[in-house]
């Protein structure tokens, strides 16, 4: 990674304070997405500005919802919480009420980055996860 890039690295899923991604998902249990990060010196130095979305899709059609804990928000400055080394983890909570109803389907997390100020000047990353299954 260039000193003035910033990415994301990995989305995944897993059950709520899980180690490891999993793609089996326990609709009973809270489940997790999490977005590794990570930005360059140059640009963590200066603090440059973020932003992540997240999309939980069902493949069969609709989405999943996500709420903000145990990461609080989805935007702010490189060099402050939750953002406040060059690598981090942003976990954001699929409650198990929002997997019931997608029981026996298959989902995959979209996830996007933008570092900067506005569209003329943003650096962006892109990626998906692994498909996953709400078990039935």
């Amino acid at each position: 990674m260039g000193p003035n890039d910033a990415d994301i690295i990995r989305v995944s899923t897993r059950e709520s304070n899980g180690e490891v991604a999993d793609n089996t998902l326990d609709p009973s249990l809270d489940a997790e997405v999490v977005v590794e990060v990570e930005a360059g010196s140059a640009v963590f130095g200066v603090g440059g500005q973020w932003q992540v979305g997240v999309h939980v899709r069902d493949l069969d059609g609709g989405n999943i919802g996500t709420t903000l804990t145990p990461t609080t928000t989805m935007s702010g400055h490189l060099g402050t919480a939750p953002w406040s080394t060059q690598r981090a983890i942003l976990r954001y909570t699929i409650p198990a009420g929002n997997l019931t109803a997608h029981k026996g389907h298959l989902g995959r997390v979209h996830a996007y980055l933008l570092v900067g100020t506005n569209a003329s000047n943003y650096d962006a990353s892109f990626v998906e996860s692994d498909p996953f299954l709400v078990l039935p």
